[in-house]
């Protein structure tokens, strides 16, 4: 039965060769690393981008959040109309009509703001649903229930959007991370690849009779990076446009479905400090798990941004790990290996049969884990280099307001770096202060509001944590967060669940199988065998 080619939004793309401006590749590496640099020239101005990346936080009542509107609208302004200028800008250049994206845009970008709002809505917290899962959710409501106008699908680039909050995301990963676990990541990767790749072949033609190019598409959509799996493997090997599109709807089907079985697993199963059972994970085995697991990146990235909210940044990290770094860099290896295969046995005595070069492999490589892996060196470079003259301080008041310090006495070794000020108001501490230097000053406070006082002046010595990271890493955070929801709003709506199911159950229960087995043995790999390693990830 004749498949048309779907654009899901879960990693579709022509994977054409990367030109400098109409390749969405690009455009996330050049908008990724100009939010970056933007953040850190203002940084470095003694400024911050923070306040033009607001999202809402939990609320209560409806004059909570009016007042948090009242307060925050400019940064509303400001990241919206920032973020349709910039993709509004690659749209127009990657060919597609301006006006027909600034419409859609609208309409995405409104979306977005109320589904941030009702992610805040304090019953929707104790819910657990984020604003990523809430907006595929909606959007899935939507576009299988609305008629999506035309002029919005040109707004609904979720490749574009995934791959710039991709690269933002390497901005706030330290490049030590990268190094230590990034060779382990690969080595799954490496493993279940393979493995998925094989089960999936193997079904599709030995058990189901499906021809060996047909079985290479299925194979590298559950294998390696869903849907941009089977599209550059579909080229590579010239299978049937119709196999590539039915490649492209059981992926999506399976990446969709696995969105809300691996949340709801993970959920059951994280622990901030997991025992010894069978079935604990930490928040980083999860996040591995997810990205040994789960078939596109936008489809894992709603998975740990759940489990973000409740275990921070280490679920991500070691999804990004796994599946970036891992699992999608094998595109391009795949794609030769399958052409020389196809060439040899495949296409055997066709004369249209072209010769195969090494340079599939650049041509099918994800760019933009190259914006991914410059973002992370250059942010942790910066890190690294904190000010020689960096002064904490602290402000007695508030809590701290009974922190009187007139009577304190500084232990010798410290009274060149701790001081009080001349009106006693604040308390200041010259450089990173060390657990030893606490202790000292602990050793001679006079009450409980003292001791707070100079714990929180430790904290404020440390210039990563109490300058760069609130400065520049979380507002990227923001920014990121932006542009996944973005994303997950266009799978949801460009997604039409009628026209995914127009396969027969072959190709289906194949890919099945391989998926029957991937599950299972990336939990094993990532609870047992390396669970170790990804556990001391955080």
């Amino acid at each position: 039965m004749p498949v048309k080619i779907l654009r899901l939004g879960l990693g579709a793309s022509k994977m054409a060769k990367v030109s400098s401006f109409n390749n969405e590749d690009a455009w996330a590496i050049y908008l990724g690393l100009f939010l970056t640099l933007l953040t850190l020239v203002l940084f470095y101005a003694g400024a911050s981008i923070a306040q033009f990346a607001p999202v809402p936080s939990t609320w209560h009542t409806a004059s909570e959040l009016l007042a948090h509107f009242q307060k925050n609208i400019a940064g509303y302004v400001a990241v919206i109309f920032g973020f349709g200028l910039l993709f509004g800008l690659g749209a127009t250049l990657m060919g597609h009509p301006l006006g027909s994206f600034i419409k859609g845009y609208a309409l995405l970008s409104l979306s977005a703001l109320i589904i941030f709002c009702l992610a805040g809505f304090a019953p929707m917290k104790e819910l657990d649903i984020g604003p990523s899962l809430l907006a595929l959710v909606l959007g899935l409501m939507a576009g299988n229930i609305l008629k999506i106008p035309e002029f919005m699908r040109t707004a609904l680039r979720t490749e574009y959007y995934i791959k710039t909050g991709i690269v933002l995301l390497g901005a706030t990963l330290p490049l030590t991370l990268i190094a230590t676990a990034g060779p382990l990541a690969f080595l799954q990767a490496t493993i279940v690849s393979v493995t998925t790749f094989l089960t999936i072949y193997f079904s599709a033609t030995r058990l189901f009779g499906l021809e060996p190019k047909f079985g290479a598409v299925l194979g590298t959509g559950g294998a390696v990076c869903g849907v941009s799996g089977s599209i550059a493997i579909g080229g590579a090997v010239r299978a049937h446009k119709d196999h590539i599109a039915i490649g492209i709807a059981v992926v999506s089907i399976w990446a969709i479905v696995m969105i809300f079985v691996l949340a709801f697993l993970t959920k059951l199963m994280v622990r901030q400090e997991p025992g010894d059972g069978l079935f604990e994970l930490s928040p980083a085995q999860a996040g591995a798990w997810v990205g040994t697991s789960e078939y596109a990146d936008a489809a894992g990235y709603a998975v740990v941004a759940e489990l973000s909210k409740d275990f921070g940044e280490p679920p991500i990290h070691a999804f990004t790990l796994m599946k970036v770094i891992g699992r999608d860099i094998w595109i391009g290896i795949w794609a030769f290996v399958l052409s020389l295969i196809s060439v040899i046995f495949w296409e055997k005595g066709d004369a249209t049969a072209s010769r195969v070069s090494a340079r599939v492999i650049w041509d099918r490589f994800p760019k933009f884990v190259l914006g991914f892996v410059i973002a992370s060196i250059l942010v942790s470079f910066l890190a690294k280099l904190a000010p020689s003259d960096h002064v904490a301080k602290v402000d007695l008041h508030d809590k701290f307001k009974e922190a009187n310090f007139e009577t304190y006495v500084c232990p010798d070794t410290l009274k060149d770096r701790f001081q009080v000020a001349h009106d006693g108001k604040s308390v200041i501490f010259k450089g990173q202060m060390t657990d030893e230097d606490l202790a000292l000053l602990l050793s001679t406070t006079q009450n409980l509001a003292q001791k707070s006082a100079i714990i929180e002046l430790k904290k404020k010595s440390n210039w990563f944590e109490s300058e760069f990271k609130p400065k520049v890493i979380d507002p990227i955070k923001k920014l990121r967060e932006w542009a996944f929801v973005f994303c997950f709003l266009s799978i949801g709506l460009a997604t039409r669940i009628k026209d995914l199911l127009t396969f027969g159950l072959k190709q289906f229960w194949a890919f099945t199988i391989g998926v029957l087995v991937n599950c299972p043995l990336g939990f094993l790999l990532t609870s047992k065998v390396f669970g170790a390693y990804w556990r001391a990830l955080g």
